[in-house]
């Protein structure tokens, strides 16, 4: 009898010291190519790692108020997506594990992954997140368009005032609408940096005033209003750029690759139309990145397992979600081997492009976005001036940003 009791717990502690950690990792769910992507990620970490398990759980709904709710709680996943546009809210609030001893430690190979990449999720000097994939801004034209009309085709030498130039010679000889614009503040940031202008100053206040932004926003409005050069997606009767290009109802638009895929999955008629340059400049080159973090919740029980799936999801991992979403690859090395010649200028324009992230005092930038996508509606419709605007930018400007 003494015999089967020990054999019994010989074979519980054998058996528990096999038994896997589970890693969960969250995000928001995809389209069902990214789904079919991450599902494969996981499964192909699974069948490899006997002593870690993986559960994806996407987050349906409000992602981020979801997320910190749970976090909060002390429910939160192990690793998850945190979009840059959020990232300094969520790193101020303490919720991010610093990777940088990780990276040290296992010789993490960080510099693979495109330095302004690596940078959009540095707070404080630590990086609190690696980035799973990017988007950027680029300018899309149909060349049918400008072929009937004897327009030459916007280049990655234009400025913008080269584009005002084309799109005011398309006008002329008759296409109605050369560009769709969208009255999205994010939109705009490419242009004010292409002015050499700043978002915020050093002690984060607005720089919104200055008068490299106003020259920005003066340009972007009167391409509307003043020109009637571009129209809302809307007014053409589109639901948003891509759909407005796509079925043709506008020569131009500044867009990103999701563009191109809708158009090559919907509208495989227009792919052979389409041509893409960088965005115009004026002192420099600019264009938005849009990105995502893995990041690693500070309170996590099982932080090495945590990072060693980490480690997988942007390196393999992220080799999968490139083939199987058609996204950017993060990584230099995964970009090089991506011979797409129409996704050439987006991976090109992360090189000078700026990540969707303003810095504030609060970490908190959504209220004061949807006050400036507010005075872009406005300023489109012709409700209020660019003086005005300029005017309820200088004077709100702090109360949008602070709790």
């Amino acid at each position: 009898m003494r015999k089967l009791a020990l054999f019994v717990l010989m074979v519980l502690l054998v058996g528990s010291s096999f038994s896997a950690v589970t890693i969960t990792i969250t995000g928001w769910p995809g389209n069902p190519a990214e789904e079919s992507g991450i599902k494969e990620i996981v499964q192909k970490f699974n069948s490899s790692h006997q002593d870690i398990q993986v559960r994806w759980d996407p987050i349906a709904g409000d992602y981020k108020q979801t997320l910190m709710t749970r976090l909060s709680g002390g429910q939160g996943p192990d690793l998850f997506y945190v979009d840059v546009y959020v990232f300094e809210e969520l790193a101020r609030a303490n919720v991010l594990q610093p990777l940088n001893l990780y990276i040290q430690r296992d010789g993490f190979d960080i510099d693979d992954f495109y330095p302004n990449l690596v940078d959009a999720f540095i707070f404080n000097n630590r990086i609190y997140g690696i980035a799973k994939d990017f988007s950027t801004l680029a300018l899309f034209y149909n060349k049918e368009i400008f072929d009937q009309y004897g327009v030459p085709y916007p280049t990655t030498d234009d400025t913008w005032f080269d584009l005002l130039y084309k799109a005011t010679l398309l006008k002329e000889r008759g296409y109605e609408a050369p560009l769709s614009l969208a009255a999205d503040f994010n939109r705009l940031i490419p242009l004010i940096h292409s002015f050499g202008g700043r978002l915020v100053k050093e002690d984060l206040s607005t720089a919104l005033t200055e008068k490299e932004a106003v020259a920005a926003l003066k340009l972007y409005t009167e391409l509307v209003t003043k020109h009637e050069l571009a129209y809302l997606p809307s007014t053409l009767g589109a639901g948003w750029l891509g759909d407005a290009f796509a079925k043709e109802m506008t020569a131009m638009v500044m867009s990103g690759p999701w563009t191109l895929g809708f158009i090559r999955e919907s509208f495989p008629n227009v792919e052979k139309k389409t041509g893409i340059v960088e965005l115009p400049s004026i002192v420099e080159k600019s264009s938005m990145i849009y990105t995502v973090a893995w990041s690693m919740n500070r309170q996590s029980a099982h932080k090495d397992e945590a990072w060693e799936v980490l480690k997988f999801l942007v390196t393999e991992g992220q080799e999968i979600f490139v083939e199987k979403a058609g996204v950017l690859g993060s990584r230099q090395s995964v970009a090089a081997e991506d011979t797409d010649p129409m996704k050439k200028v987006f991976y090109d324009s992360v090189e000078f492009g700026y990540p969707w992230r303003v810095p504030t005092p609060t970490g908190i930038f959504a209220k004061a976005n949807d006050y400036l996508n507010s005075i872009l509606n406005d300023l489109f419709a012709g409700r209020i001036t660019i003086e005005e605007a300029v005017n309820s930018i200088e004077k709100n400007y702090k109360s949008w940003v602070t709790q």
